[in-house]
């Protein structure tokens, strides 16, 4: 059964050519009744947070299992940025 997304502190994930990538969840967002998690990897100082940008994905439930996708639309990424940060962004 899923645990609640923001009981993670450090999530493993699998890049492009298969290596494992940790993040640290460093915040959570529900809006429009979708969930979101902002993430950095994992070790960055809040100085170096400011220089990198975020990785933010959605979080999914179906049925008992749950993951982490990654946002397709420009606008809802855009969305979910600028309510994280309360700034303009546009990618």
């Amino acid at each position: 059964m899923p645990q609640d997304f923001e009981e993670f502190n450090v999530i493993t994930l699998s890049d492009d050519e298969g290596n494992e990538v940790d993040f640290e969840l460093v915040d959570a967002i529900e809006h429009n009744g979708k969930k979101y998690c902002i993430l950095y990897p994992e070790g960055l100082s809040e100085e170096e947070r400011e220089d990198e940008e975020p990785l933010i994905l959605e979080y999914v439930l179906e049925g008992d299992e749950d993951f982490l996708e990654e946002i397709i639309d420009d606008d809802e990424y855009d969305e979910i940025y600028n309510i994280y940060f309360g700034g303009d962004y546009e990618s």
